[in-house]
């Protein structure tokens, strides 16, 4: 029983060590970049993915809470490789809602 909990327990901290690891990959880095082009230079204060997703075909998605000197906001991303034939872009962002909350209640809402 104990090397299974062993094994469970290694497997939780493999998968969750993965997750983390796309934090600097070129879809992300080109996210970031495209979301901060969207305010003027040095607004954004920071920037969180809460959400995620990736298909077997290679198809990434993502939801972003950007802060910044004009307030938050929520921000989507996708990215398609080419092999995906979709005729739109490869990646891209779009600015979501504005949020009009103060940090406490943004930190409860989005688990900061």
């Amino acid at each position: 029983m104990r090397t299974l909990n062993t094994l469970l327990l290694g497997f939780a901290l493999a998968l969750s060590s993965a997750a983390y690891s796309t934090e600097n990959d070129a879809v992300t880095q080109e996210w970031m970049h495209l979301i901060k082009a969207d305010f003027p230079k040095g607004c954004v204060t920071q920037l969180t993915p809460y959400l995620s997703t990736t298909g077997a075909n290679g198809v990434r998605t993502s939801a972003w809470l950007v802060q910044t000197c004009q307030g938050s906001y929520e921000y989507g991303a996708s990215y398609r490789p080419a092999a995906t034939r979709s005729n739109g872009k490869l990646i891209s962002v779009s600015r979501g809602r504005k949020l009009n909350m103060p940090p406490a209640q943004l930190k409860r809402l989005y688990s900061l």
